[in-house]
């Protein structure tokens, strides 16, 4: 258990605490993976500025996001770890064995994580083992001679570093959700998204500059940005509320919420139409629609599984407060596909803005892709959550409890609004300390958490009321 005390400027204090955490993760961008030549790499790189022009901010593009990334010992970046979480997710779905270890045993979070930490590895020895042969084969090549020495001594430490690299990165995360503020993951994967936009309106405005881009087409983009912010912005913060009340009469919300599924639906989409050619008419519009409404909805069945949130209601008496001809499933699933409903809506505009936008404006494709699913929205979703934790720190600060310890995380928001009902309705003061990685992660990972927090001195009595829970849970679960 951690003991939190909170003071006026403990915000700003996890603020620059992220900040700096963030920093120091984009600066282990500039190691090598050993066996780099880094005197060959800069002479080659400022025989280029000469030649080709440009400077050094080029440089840092092409460590960062382009071709050169693989140099770093942070090239598969934390992509592997976001991987692994949405893997050892659906093996839970699929094996009701470790379903009940994850999410019915006192030890499921440490479990879970176990679990994710070692498909972590096992992505990360794949993509590293990849992206080492990429690395020599650029080195055949003329004048890019960068390696000391290549085979099987350089494939094995490239593997080892770059392991230990997104290892490394998965540490700095869980210091940003202990001693920062958002979602770590999230934040650190954000990082990498807002570097990409950076570079895509930079390459943006030298596009303009060699009146590659007329002025009307520069302000078609800037009205473009603005109204997807808008749209998307709307529907992150979309939610259907459910009212409930536990046995205890004490009330409480379930929210159903579009981003539940994240981007996965699109990218699952975007994946079918790959081996065709989608053509801009009625016929291919209709058939990205149902695509992406069919994949929206089976991966809310599969991540979601609304079924589970009526076992879990069920398990603990709570009732719902709405008209009572319908049932709580039925008030779920009907909120539910409100939300898929919403999310494919703001899918559908995602998977074509990318494809029209160089057309009408001559922008290059990998500006247009800040539209696509690892793009704005990621930001957006990034802001909602930070937004939640901020409004969460400062509702502290007005308690006349100082001192509060965790006592739980729940994978989900609707497991952890049932908890605090239960614990406020036998009188223990309970707050939730939300960290979802909205857009990037559905619920129910290990990098997905809602904390809750109750005041030192019931921290006792809370752990015994929610060991009640957990068996009736167990015991009730169908």
């Amino acid at each position: 258990m951690t003991k939190i005390v909170y003071k006026d400027e403990n915000l700003w204090m996890r603020v620059l605490i992220t900040l700096a955490i963030v920093f120091c993760a984009r600066m282990l961008y500039f190691f090598p993976v050993p066996g780099v030549d880094l005197k060959a790499l800069f002479g080659l790189y400022q025989r280029h500025i000469h030649t080709q022009g440009g400077g050094w901010l080029d440089l840092i593009q092409l460590l960062h996001v382009g071709r050169l990334r693989n140099i770093s010992i942070c090239a598969l970046g934390i992509m592997p770890f976001i991987n692994a979480c949405i893997i050892v997710q659906i093996i839970g779905f699929l094996v009701p064995g470790v379903n009940r270890v994850f999410f019915h045993e006192r030890n499921g979070r440490q479990q879970m994580m176990f679990m994710t930490l070692a498909v972590t590895i096992i992505i990360g020895a794949m993509h590293a083992y990849g992206s080492s042969l990429d690395l020599e084969l650029m080195d055949k090549f003329p004048r890019f001679q960068i390696l000391y020495f290549t085979g099987i001594p350089f494939r094995i430490a490239a593997v080892c570093s770059m392991i230990a690299a997104v290892l490394l990165l998965v540490v700095l995360a869980e210091a940003i959700n202990q001693f920062g503020i958002g979602n770590g993951v999230g934040v650190l994967f954000i990082s990498e998204a807002l570097m990409r936009l950076f570079f895509a309106v930079d390459q943006v405005t030298v596009f303009y500059e060699r009146n590659l881009v007329q002025i009307q087409q520069l302000m078609l983009v800037i009205g473009v940005l603005f109204a997807f912010v808008y749209f998307a912005r709307f529907v992150t913060r979309f939610r259907e509320e459910i009212k409930f009340s536990t046995p205890e009469n004490e009330i409480f919300f379930i929210s159903v919420k579009p981003f539940w599924t994240g981007v996965w639906p699109l990218i699952l989409a975007e994946i079918a139409f790959s081996f065709t050619t989608v053509s801009l008419n009625l016929v291919s519009f209709a058939a990205v629609c149902l695509t992406v409404i069919f994949f929206s909805l089976l991966y809310v069945k599969i991540i979601y599984q609304p079924r589970r949130f009526y076992e879990l209601l069920l398990s603990h008496h709570c009732r719902v407060c709405e008209p009572q001809e319908k049932s709580i499933e039925d008030h779920l699933n009907q909120a539910v596909v409100r939300g898929v409903v919403l999310s494919s809506m703001l899918f559908i505009t995602m998977y074509y803005v990318p494809v029209l936008l160089p057309l009408l404006s001559n922008v290059s494709f990998m500006s247009a892709g800040i539209f696509g699913a690892f793009g704005i929205i990621l930001p957006i979703g990034l802001y909602y959550d930070i937004a939640r934790q901020v409004k969460f720190y400062k509702k502290l600060s007005i308690l006349p409890v100082k001192k509060w310890r965790l006592l739980n995380i729940a994978q989900e928001e609707a497991e952890a609004e049932v908890k605090k009902a239960c614990l406020r309705g036998h009188g223990i003061l309970t707050e939730i300390r939300p960290s979802h990685f909205s857009w990037g992660l559905p619920v129910r990972t290990v990098a997905s958490g809602y904390a809750l927090y109750v005041p030192i001195d019931n921290i006792t009595e809370a752990i015994h009321i929610l060991e009640e829970l957990r068996t009736t849970w167990r015991e009730k679960a169908l």
